[in-house]
């Protein structure tokens, strides 16, 4: 029996929404008996480069504002990049014969492009997967046409389409009735906008809420009817776990009764942010690429807060056209309505069952 050639996954920084997508379709792919490896570009920096990318975490964490016009300055990574490992790189693939390649974020373009140059690569297999509405950063600076390339748009605003969900953990949907009165609120990987405000706000309704923080609470503004959940700044999307793979972020649960001791969450087979969104009622958050899946995975409705950069402004006008989510604003002028969720629930979960799954499209598609 001939073995199954090996899915190359290129995902990226800088947040979560194109790095976590990656880390699910490699485990799908493994479980489903095609081998699978990740490959994250920031993995390949110069020493000094990766340095620099705590600081811009803790700088865009703590300024919306500074996050947008860095975002709006961003240049081409490529120069970043320590040639020797991308060199090791490309060795590795040409041993192993890699063939099929699965791109999540432009900033890979130019690499895999001089990759085929150094090969035939009449025998290659390209996906190039655009998981915001509009075109995100990475994939701006690219020119991103292959001959045998195949482009994805999981969300585009230009179609006012939604052509794919991603099955995050390979569960149904749990009924709108049987979840938790509980309400998700974050900022993304980087912890981005007034999320947190937004959860004073809603004290005084009968949600409970799950609180994503980025560094410890202020004792004096935490939320009594919130559970705090800890995800460590300082773990970056380049590490790897003992067994040499990259995995899901780490999430702690901050024990309030044990004066916000951390616990950490199990995350050795889905992540356990995502264990939570599909227990609850909504999500509260800007619309990031990660969050989209998130939401259409598990039929958790998105109210959306202050968008980062253009493509999530697209992802958040797709969501409110489809009914799939609607801005916190609107959600507030129906009093923070149940039955408001429980609508946007049922429109996700007929989307999703109208949307091919992406990552068994993909083994069929290729017949791995």
């Amino acid at each position: 029996m001939m073995s199954r050639p090996c899915v190359t996954v290129l995902n990226a920084g800088p947040g979560m929404g194109f790095y976590v997508p990656g880390v699910i379709m490699a485990r799908q792919l493994n479980e489903a008996g095609v081998p699978a490896k990740v490959h994250v570009f920031e993995s390949f920096y110069k020493r000094d480069k990766k340095n620099i990318i705590p600081r811009m975490k803790s700088k865009f964490h703590k300024s919306f504002s500074f996050a947008l016009m860095g975002q709006n300055i961003a240049s081409d990574p490529g120069g970043a990049l320590d040639e020797e490992l991308v060199a090791a790189l490309y060795k590795s693939w040409i041993q192993e014969k890699r063939q099929y390649f699965v791109v999540f974020s432009g900033f890979w373009i130019p690499v895999l492009n001089r990759f085929l140059e150094m090969t035939d690569s009449a025998y290659f297999r390209i996906d190039l997967c655009h998981l915001d509405a509009d075109y995100s950063v990475s994939w701006k600076m690219h020119d991103c046409r292959f001959p045998s390339a195949r482009t994805h748009w999981f969300h585009s605003w230009e179609n006012r389409k939604v052509n794919y969900h991603m099955d995050v953990d390979a569960s149904d949907p749990i009924p709108f009735h049987d979840r938790n009165n509980n309400l998700v609120i974050h900022g993304g990987g980087w912890g981005l906008g007034d999320f947190e405000a937004k959860g004073e706000e809603l004290i005084h309704t009968h949600f409970s809420m799950s609180v994503i923080v980025y560094e410890d609470p202020d004792s004096e503004k935490v939320n009594p009817k919130a559970d705090y959940y800890f995800l460590d700044p300082k773990w970056n999307i380049w590490e790897l776990n003992e067994n040499n793979e990259h995995t899901f972020p780490p999430l702690y649960y901050l024990n309030k009764a044990a004066n916000n001791q951390k616990e950490l969450l199990d995350n050795s087979h889905s992540s356990p942010l995502y264990k939570i969104v599909r227990n609850s009622k909504a999500i509260i958050s800007k619309p990031g690429a990660g969050t989209l899946i998130d939401s259409l995975s598990s039929a958790t409705p998105l109210i959306t807060l202050e968008p980062y950069g253009n493509s999530e402004n697209k992802n958040g006008m797709l969501w409110k056209a489809y009914g799939l989510g609607m801005s916190f604003e609107d959600w507030r002028e129906t009093n923070f309505s149940t039955a408001v969720l429980e609508q946007i629930h049922r429109n996700l979960l007929n989307i999703r069952s109208e949307t091919p799954n992406f990552i068994t499209s993909y083994i069929n598609h290729h017949g791995l």
